[in-house]
């Protein structure tokens, strides 16, 4: 009866009822959640499945077809004004920002979404009237794409789903599956080297060569009779792109930060008022970090922006903590069971849910409903929740984890392994990356480790078995790492005398990319772990998998067969 005269403040007794309902709701999931992680530890019971909804909004995605249509319109444009020697930045970071927001159940306002859309509109109106203005001048026919749509002032957000809805259908007939499939795929890496862009850039560099490589793919979605061939030959040249950019964003961060160190991150948290930085943008947590100075405020990470803690200049903040919470796949219990401020870097924004809302803040140019926008780098209204929260009132202690390497290191133990390569002492060769929190991961990982032939040698990322063939590397890099051990074997050995198989363990919206890079790099076989839908489209994750010969992880003995074939 308190509850429910509580819930009515403001309310009819009717409404009051549907919110305690609401809530009741809440509380069950959480508990199903809790309960079933911690009784079997798999990514089935991640935040995704406990709200027993993994799949994109039907009309969010009908408003993301109609932003694509013009955006790839825009691409057209944009291209051919290069041509001409004609550039518009404004158009390039309206171009960037809005690829890079465009996350799945992200829940924008009706004006949002339409003030999304008037201002591609208008940025495509504008670059079309410039190019064919251009092309008359020169006495130059001027190629043209049909809009299929027709957008003016009174646009309203129901007409732009039923729009969006219309174009959805009309791709679905005039596409084939496999190249949907293939399409998907391209705007995942779209988003992702847009992301990266956005990346670099706050580190005030840039990469020309990158936006108009990702322009280029995302016009060829204007084309409907491009073969699957050769989409994937292009997908595989872009992804080449992609990867000197995600090189260009570590050797910055190192330019800044200075070299990673090994260093022992903890999971421990102390009774104290707090705020949480979630996402990977390491300038956002060195703002964060400025502007806790003097505050009496901790702060922890969550997710990759652990990585910050092996950084020299980054790690001199008496208050960074440690690392709270399991990642990404389950962002509403660990956002639930925070107290007190969470940011949410650029571009990091999962589902916002009511058991956190107004405690939740972010740094992108559109904000959802319930999240709070940090407005020109003042950080005041994010400090001031952290104060007004209840803090940890007990704090926990937790096994800490010692994370970061050392290039020599590695350097000498490649060296070490190519020997016996050439020797023909070892014929495969195992990468296995960090563990994603599970049991089951582990359990996998130690029988694969424990049945190892003696012809096969595994570096390791977490799971560790004391033998001859076993090196274990502390990191929480996951791909980066991975990048440098290929590197230095591809650098030093180049004739390839062995074969390279890939045990991804972490699953983000980094995840398909990375693929597609260690592919580049010469991975045989890559195996990926079961992926929250949440996290990874089943339906886009199960045409990756058959379009570039990625596996799932199943058992230690069926994936040793892939490998020894």
């Amino acid at each position: 009866m308190q509850i429910l005269i509580l819930l009515s403040l403001n309310n009819s007794p009717k409404v009051a009822l549907k919110n305690l309902q609401n809530w009741l709701l809440y509380i069950k999931r959480c508990f199903i959640m809790f309960y079933n992680y911690y009784q079997y530890d798999d990514y089935n019971f991640d935040s995704c499945t406990a709200k027993g909804v993994c799949a994109t909004d039907p009309t969010i995605s009908s408003l993301q077809e109609v932003i694509i249509m013009y955006l790839k319109q825009l691409a057209f444009y944009t291209l051919k004004l290069k041509k001409r020697g004609v550039t518009n930045k404004i158009i390039k970071d309206n171009i960037i920002n809005t690829l890079s927001g465009l996350v799945s159940n992200t829940d924008y306002s009706q004006e949002q979404f339409k003030s999304i859309i008037m201002t591609i509109y208008e940025n495509l109106r504008q670059s079309k009237i410039l190019y064919e203005r251009i092309c008359k001048d020169n006495n130059i026919n001027a190629e043209k794409l049909e809009s299929q749509l027709k957008v003016d002032k009174q646009l309203n957000l129901t007409e732009a789903i039923k729009q969006g809805e219309k174009e959805f259908i009309r791709k679905n007939k005039l596409l084939t599956p496999k190249q949907r499939h293939l399409y998907e795929i391209m705007f995942v890496l779209i988003k992702n080297v847009c992301i990266n862009l956005i990346q670099l850039n706050s580190y005030g560099q840039n990469c020309e060569d990158a936006y108009y490589s990702m322009l280029q793919l995302l016009n060829m979605i204007n084309y409907r009779k491009v073969s699957p061939e050769k989409l994937k030959k292009v997908i595989e040249s872009f992804t080449k792109i992609n990867y000197k950019l995600i090189r260009m964003i570590h050797d910055v961060e190192i330019k800044t930060y200075g070299t990673p160190e090994t260093v022992e991150v903890s999971f421990s948290t102390r009774p104290h008022k707090a705020v949480l930085v979630s996402g990977s943008n390491l300038k956002e947590l060195e703002s964060v970090l400025k502007a806790t100075n003097n505050t009496d405020i901790d702060v922890y990470t969550h997710g990759s922006m652990i990585v910050g803690h092996t950084f020299p200049k980054l790690k001199i903040y008496p208050q960074l903590k440690g690392q709270f919470g399991l990642g990404v796949e389950n962002c509403l219990l660990d956002f639930a069971t925070f107290p007190g401020a969470i940011l949410m870097t650029k571009n990091s924004l999962q589902n916002v849910e009511y058991l956190y809302r107004g405690r939740l803040f972010t740094t992108d140019l559109n904000a959802p409903k319930g999240v709070t926008k940090i407005e020109n780098g003042d950080f005041k209204p994010f400090l001031k929740s952290a104060l007004d929260a209840k803090g940890f009132a007990k704090g926990q202690v937790r096994e800490p984890l010692v994370l970061g390497f050392q290039d020599e290191v590695i350097e000498k133990r490649v060296d070490s392994i190519i020997a016996k390569i050439r020797a023909r002492d070892i014929k495969h060769l195992i990468i296995i990356g960090i563990l994603n929190h599970t049991s089951l991961q582990k359990r996998y990982f130690e029988r694969l480790l424990k049945t190892l032939p003696k012809n096969s040698y595994a570096i390791t990322l977490s799971t560790y078995i004391p033998k001859a063939n076993t090196f274990q590397i502390n990191s929480s890099y996951d791909f980066s790492i991975m990048y440098k051990i290929m590197e230095e074997f591809n650098k030093k050995m180049p004739d390839k005398m062995f074969d390279t198989s890939v045990f991804l363990t972490k699953c983000d919206k980094y995840a398909i990319a990375n693929m597609l890079n260690l592919k580049t790099l010469g991975a045989k076989n890559i195996f990926l772990s079961h992926c929250s839908p949440m996290v990874i489209n089943q339906i886009i994750l199960d045409a990756f998998k058959d379009i570039f010969d990625i596996k799932v992880i199943s058992t230690p003995r069926d994936d040793m067969a892939i490998i020894e074939r």
